[in-house]
């Protein structure tokens, strides 16, 4: 029998925080994941973006340093929280953390924060494509039903035989009925 996989195993993790015996402890059990752990103090002006996972110390000036506009994240960020509990939770809630991991860290809160923080990432990736789906949908159908207006009024024709005329005006073309109606609109907006 397999042994089961670890679900750190074949990350790219970089933490982000200030090397103290806590940090240390952090370091041994990620590395003990098989993922490749960068660890980088000083802080740089900005973080770097290829990590699948970054960790960071929520002393640090995140905001400013985090890759990607708060919201948009290109990695599952897991905020590292101070022991005495002192933090603020308007910074908190601005980073949209996927996960926090308090001192003193604990080897089980570790490997949880890690799992906890990839499965959110990896669900709001998806929600957010299909939003950007559904985006592209109504624009579509937006553009169609513009199209069919435009076809109406210049051929004097129902809605029916435009939406007839637009599908084999896009056969023809080989492409999409959105696309075809996007450029039909394009094109009669440039000729007045």
């Amino acid at each position: 029998m397999t042994p089961p996989r670890h679900e750190a195993e074949n990350l790219s993790i970089l933490v982000a925080a200030e090397r103290d015996a806590q940090v240390d402890l952090l370091l041994r059990e990620l590395r003990r994941s098989a993922s490749h752990v960068v660890h980088l103090y000083p802080v740089i002006d900005r973080l770097p973006a290829e990590h699948d996972l970054i960790l960071a110390d929520i002393s640090l000036p995140l905001l400013d340093q985090l890759p990607w506009v708060p919201g948009e994240a290109s990695s599952a960020l897991i905020l590292l929280l101070p022991e005495d509990g002192q933090h603020s939770l308007k910074k908190l809630r601005n980073c949209c953390p996927d996960a926090v991991l308090h001192r003193p860290f604990q080897r089980s809160a570790i490997q949880t924060s890690l799992v906890l923080a990839r499965s959110q990432f990896q669900f709001i990736r998806r929600l957010r494509s299909r939003i950007s789906r559904l985006d592209e949908n109504i624009k579509a159908i937006r553009d169609i039903e513009r199209a069919k207006t435009i076809v109406m009024d210049m051929r004097r024709i129902g809605e029916d035989e435009a939406y007839a005329y637009l599908r084999s005006q896009a056969m023809e073309r080989r492409t999409t009925v959105a696309l075809f109606a996007s450029h039909f609109i394009d094109s009669h907006q440039l000729l007045g």
